[in-house]
């Protein structure tokens, strides 16, 4: 049996909850739960997509070997002048 909680929001939120909610025919809380549905699925589509910037961006890489902080300055920045 599922568990609840009480969860404090302004009032300006709660509006606008339920204005969704009664918008596509559902409780507050199951409006609510899409909503925390929604978000999360941008955030990890947001986080996959920084994750392939990364990876892409590693393709490019290649192996300095050991270096000093003041080689890898000059690699990354180029000559000092």
């Amino acid at each position: 049996m599922p568990r609840y909680t009480t969860i404090r929001v302004s009032v300006e939120d709660k509006k606008r909850l339920e204005r969704l909610a009664r918008l596509m025919g559902w409780s507050l809380s199951e409006a609510l739960r899409h909503a925390i549905e929604v978000a999360e699925r941008e955030l990890l589509e947001k986080h996959r997509s920084d994750l392939n910037a990364v990876l892409d961006s590693l393709r490019h890489a290649r192996d300095l070997g050991e270096t000093s902080a003041e080689e890898l300055d000059r690699l990354l920045y180029g000559e000092a002048e």
